[in-house]
């Protein structure tokens, strides 16, 4: 589960930023507005960068890896309630 953390939370990453930057060049989302979409992907940022950095404390050994597994799967799963209830409002 830990090595699926990391390669699903660089998904998160690569694939805001490639959103943010079609939002920022004039794509238009679907499903709901631009600026929900890009508050979405902005939090998506931030989620995916906290576990990220939370890979780096645990490798200079100042992050339990228990820690960073759980506390890791709460944030994307955060996100994903989250996101879901924001774009339905």
């Amino acid at each position: 589960m830990f090595r699926y953390l990391k390669i699903f939370s660089w998904f998160l990453f690569t694939f805001a930023i490639v959103g943010i930057i079609a939002l920022l060049a004039g794509m238009e989302p679907t499903v709901t507005t631009a600026r929900k979409a890009l508050g979405l992907m902005a939090m998506q940022v931030g989620v995916s960068s906290l576990i990220l950095i939370g890979f780096r404390l645990n490798k200079a050994e100042q992050l339990p890896t228990k820690a960073l597994l759980y506390g890791g799967w709460a944030l994307i799963f955060v996100l994903v309630v989250v996101g879901q209830v924001w774009l339905n409002v």
